[in-house]
């Protein structure tokens, strides 16, 4: 299951963001993710996707779908460890390993990757900015099982990450 704040945002028309529709597509996100972790069959992994907009995260999630068709995807920016606290504490409740993936993509990709989504899609450019600004590297001492680094120069290898 691929789970997007953003997914929530959808409109016939687009994607409309404002703050109201924001906090309630998060809580929707958290909402869905309570859910899946319910109904998940055993042994399963959560990813939590932590990477600036632009970074790879949605791709990486859909490619990761097609070969491990049961996993719980979260895929967010979650710049702040505060951010991801409650995420992986929902998936400890239900015995589920939590796995980060951190996109480390440059500001520069991101920015470009940023220019060639659809209109309704494209991320003010100083949001991007404020998001490298403020990422809070993921650490094995959050409950995270493991961490993974994903270079957007080879964003098909993964490795291990120490904390």
């Amino acid at each position: 299951m691929h789970i997007n704040p953003d997914h929530f945002l959808q409109t016939e028309r687009g994607r409309i963001i404002n703050a109201e529709l924001n906090r309630l597509a998060w809580q929707r996100a958290h909402i869905a993710l309570s859910e899946a972790l319910l109904v998940t069959p055993r042994p399963c992994r959560l990813y939590l996707l932590i990477g600036a907009q632009g970074s790879g995260k949605s791709t990486w999630a859909k490619s990761t779908l097609l070969v491990e068709p049961g996993a719980v995807i979260f895929d967010a920016i979650l710049v702040q460890r505060c951010e991801r606290e409650s995420l992986i504490q929902a998936a400890k409740k239900h015995g589920v390993d939590v796995v980060a993936i951190w996109f480390t993509t440059s500001l520069e990709d991101c920015l470009a990757r940023n220019q060639l989504r659809p209109d309704d899609e494209i991320v003010p450019e100083n949001a991007i900015r404020n998001v490298f600004k403020a990422l809070q590297p993921p650490r094995l001492s959050e409950g995270f099982t493991e961490i993974l680094v994903v270079d957007a120069q080879a964003s098909a290898n993964a490795h291990a990450s120490k904390d």
